[in-house]
């Protein structure tokens, strides 16, 4: 379990705060001049997670609780092509000591809220005229290109994966101009405090240069012979790199580019299906291993994961593993922290068309260590969650 720190009693309200709230009038305003439609939806995740880590000196430890995301959304169509979506999310655990409401511009970790916390994870307008091949959309919302498999885990743009509650501020452009490719442009606004998830450390955003990140992805889920997933994503965030440390003011660009391909095979006449991915990703700027406390030296960025599906393998049950290893200087997953190596084996029911069932067992090493050390870190986990969607 995390470290919890000290939070004051109430949030102090900031701008961010006045800009979603001014985003919620325009969209409401805009929808009673139009008639708006207006829906609800929303999802209930709920299980029991349990872990044990041994740490580099031989210490184990282990935790186990029960885990809860509960969320709740507000849709509307305001006619003319525009469109308005606001939902609220909250991580909840029976170990959190406190309970906040979190409204600022960034996200207090890696998984965005820590137990216990709410918040606003999706606010923003949409322009998607009904005949044109792009939209736009502006604002809070949720940005995620997983592996299309059964763990659906990601080297970079992956928000709210598991229980986890993360989200993207930024303007978000949607081209597909024919029947294969859809391209993604991404502008997104990182806080000076700290971004809204998935950039892990030394990522800062603390110089003036570096708030603005740049997220480009084109994917096709047309079928190509056994391929049924493509996909191209890159990554820049100028000036926060901190090579040398947080604390240290030299920065450089991070440029990070990833592949990621799905392929699927009939197996014999029982509907089983057999579901190959992988994914490959490399940044050519990296900090100092001394930095992320790995050895010495540049760190590496070259990762990959890969995994093996059994789709159907009975009626609505499907079964998958993953094997991934992630360099030290990979820093853009919220799935694969870096230095790390992860397998995974999962299984999946499709109870009915609003309920399913997962059951995860996994294991992560380190890889690289400084000289002396006695153990790798491992951290063994498991979960049974159920998701319920209204």
């Amino acid at each position: 379990m995390r470290t919890r720190r000290p939070r004051r009693a109430s949030c102090p309200v900031l701008p961010h705060r006045k800009r979603l709230a001014g985003m919620v009038v325009l969209a409401l305003s805009v929808g009673g001049a139009n008639a708006a439609e207006w829906s609800t939806s929303g999802d209930v995740r709920f299980g029991y997670v349990a872990s044990e880590t041994r740490s580099r000196s031989g210490t184990e430890t282990d935790a186990d609780s029960l885990r809860a995301r509960v969320r709740f959304r507000v849709r509307g169509d305001l006619g003319s092509g525009w469109h308005f979506s606001s939902r609220v999310a909250a991580r909840l655990d029976t170990a959190q000591g406190d309970e906040e409401f979190w409204m600022r511009s960034y996200a207090p970790g890696p998984a965005g809220l820590e137990n216990g916390q709410g918040t606003i994870d999706e606010a923003y307008l949409e322009y998607r005229p009904s005949d044109a091949p792009w939209s736009v959309r502006m604002g809070r919302f949720q940005a995620a290109w997983g592996l299309d498999d059964v763990m659906k885990k990601s080297l970079d743009q992956n928000d709210s994966p598991n229980f986890d509650v993360t989200w993207t501020d930024g303007v978000w452009l949607q081209w597909r101009p024919g029947e294969d490719w859809t391209t993604h442009f991404i502008v997104r606004h990182n806080d000076r405090r700290g971004p809204t998830g998935n950039l892990r450390q030394p990522l800062t955003f603390s110089d003036s240069d570096s708030r603005i990140g740049v997220f480009a992805a084109a994917e096709s889920k047309t079928p190509v012979g056994p391929l049924i997933q493509r996909m191209v994503t890159v990554n820049w965030l100028p000036s926060a790199l901190h090579p040398y440390g947080v604390a240290d003011p030299r920065t450089e660009d991070y440029f990070a580019v990833t592949g990621k391909a799905t392929a699927q095979w009939p197996l014999g006449a029982s509907g089983t299906q057999f579901r190959l991915g992988g994914e490959l990703g490399y940044a050519p700027n990296t900090p100092r291993r001394e930095t992320m406390n790995s050895g010495t030296g540049d760190a590496d960025s070259l990762s990959w994961q890969a995994s093996f599906n059994f789709m159907d393998i009975a009626p609505e049950h499907d079964l998958g593993f993953v094997y991934g290893r992630v360099a030290d200087g990979w820093l853009l997953s919220s799935d694969f922290p870096a230095n790390r190596k992860l397998a995974e084996v999962r299984w999946a029911w499709q109870v009915s068309p609003a309920w399913q069932l997962h059951v995860r067992l996994r294991r992560r090493d380190e890889i690289d260590l400084p000289a002396g050390t006695g153990h790798p870190r491992r951290d063994d986990d498991l979960y049974v969650r159920a998701t319920w969607r209204f």
